[in-house]
């Protein structure tokens, strides 16, 4: 049987009940807001088969820690339900991120502080890891990884 998803730009508010399901179901709903999900330059996608949000991720114009780079996108929220695992949903969802960004003014970097469980999936994709594996409390083990994407700007 084929499944239709359908992928589509989504307001922020609709992520944060996959986003706590799935990245932080130890922390409270609001946790699941980060700081700048509602700026003009965010983007969130959706994934939704029939009624059901089976998976979103976000892109948020936000400098690398440590850099000034305007022209940095980070990959943040990236979650699939248990359901939809395995289905190609997370690498659209991811590869949607990519292209917004690509279609940007500047060539710039995306990059993300994924778990060290989806280093591949990200890698997949042409991130590579920077620096060293790190902890964040209460969430675990994570890797830097960046992609250079090209801009309109070249």
């Amino acid at each position: 049987m084929q499944l239709t998803v359908d992928y589509r730009a989504i307001n922020a508010r609709e992520t944060y009940a996959l986003r706590h399901q799935i990245l932080r179901p130890h922390q409270t709903l609001a946790d699941c807001a980060y700081p700048l999900d509602d700026e003009a330059t965010s983007y969130h996608v959706g994934a939704w088969l029939e009624q059901d949000l089976i998976g979103v991720g976000s892109l948020l114009q936000e400098a690398q820690d440590g850099t000034t780079d305007t022209n940095s996108w980070r990959i943040r929220g990236m979650a699939v339900s248990d359901t939809a695992r395995g289905l190609g949903v997370g690498g659209h969802i991811l590869q949607a991120l990519i292209d917004y960004a690509s279609r940007q003014e500047k060539p710039g970097t995306i990059w993300c502080n994924g778990r060290t469980t989806v280093q591949g999936f990200y890698e997949h994709f042409g991130f590579v890891q920077h620096g060293p594996i790190f902890n964040l409390p209460a969430i675990g083990p994570h890797v830097l990884l960046i992609k250079t994407i090209p801009g309109n700007g070249i």
